[in-house]
């Protein structure tokens, strides 16, 4: 049995499996907000003392879990929040001397690898060339791939909660900020227009975060059951859906059913920048896989 712990910037996970059978089996999946990128921090390069404090707890919590568990492999990584941190060596030495936990900080090619490898355990790959988008809180990572193989990955430091960190000056968002934020975006992706153009993905399959939301509110809203699942999206609806959350207020967004408290903010981030990607591609059909970088780091070694 293994455990996985994957230490992102806004969320810390936990999934404990059977990776041994076939198929291999989630049997326990467990979330905690820890929010590592608050106060600034994330723009900074710190883990502020009561997010340090939070992540510690959490990983003592994620311990206890396990110890219930005849796991034999624990295998935690941290991302972009950790590895870009002046203390986060001091933070990953720490949860070893309280857990024995021993963390591995990935940069953010592996963190594609994993990612792409978590839509692969989703089945949601095809032979089509595909987009595979993780919008994390530090990083956004960004795998052009079918079900065979890689053709270009990269990470970047496009993160929502350092978006939102930099740009969050107004609610609602004022046109003056979003062109800010699209002028940046524009600016920093080029390396991945010119992969675009290169390879010339179809569609486009968000994981995680920004993704799980789009879903929920939208199947939410038609009243059917929230099973972690893959999800063609309706793309009239999709891009309704995305202009509305960019014109909306935090308070409004407060109401959206679907949409958790942790996420009410930094949806508003992911939204400006899969709106300006759908803007600058072909890409007209987009879909949420139901597994991300944390079932790529259980289901494969």
């Amino acid at each position: 049995m293994k455990a996985v712990i994957d230490m992102g910037t806004n969320t810390f996970h936990l999934l404990i499996g059977e990776v041994n059978n076939n198929p291999k089996e989630v049997i326990f999946r467990k979330t905690i907000p820890v929010k590592l990128g608050e106060g600034g921090g994330i723009s900074r390069g710190e883990i502020i003392p009561t997010a340090y404090h939070r992540g510690i707890e959490a990983l003592q919590e994620f311990r206890e879990i396990i110890n219930n568990y005849p796991v034999n492999n624990i295998k935690a990584t941290a991302t972009a929040a950790i590895r870009d941190a002046q203390n986060g060596t001091n933070f990953i030495q720490d949860i070893f001397k309280l857990t024995q936990i021993k963390v591995d900080i990935i940069d953010g090619q592996e963190e594609a690898l994993y990612i792409y490898r978590g839509a692969l355990a989703a089945n949601i790959l095809s032979e089509r060339t595909s987009l595979i988008l993780d919008i994390g809180g530090g990083s956004t990572e960004f795998i052009i791939a079918n079900n065979q193989e890689i053709f270009w990955k990269d990470s970047f430091r496009l993160g929502a909660a350092r978006l939102l960190s930099d740009f969050y000056h107004s609610d609602p968002l004022k046109e003056m900020d979003l062109k800010s934020i699209e002028n940046h975006l524009q600016n920093t992706l080029t390396p991945f227009f010119k992969a675009y153009n290169t390879f010339k993905p179809t569609e486009l399959i968000g994981t995680a975060g920004a993704f799980d939301s789009y879903r929920d509110i939208i199947l939410s809203a038609k009243e059917i059951d929230l099973n972690l699942i893959n999800y063609n999206f309706d793309f009239t609806e999709f891009i309704h859906l995305i202009d509305k959350l960019i014109c909306s207020t935090h308070q409004e967004r407060l109401l959206i059913n679907g949409l958790i408290p942790l996420r009410t903010d930094m949806i508003l981030m992911s939204s400006v920048m899969v709106k300006s990607l759908l803007n600058s591609t072909q890409i007209t059909n987009v879909s949420a896989s139901a597994y991300s970088l944390k079932e790529g780091l259980l289901f494969y070694p």
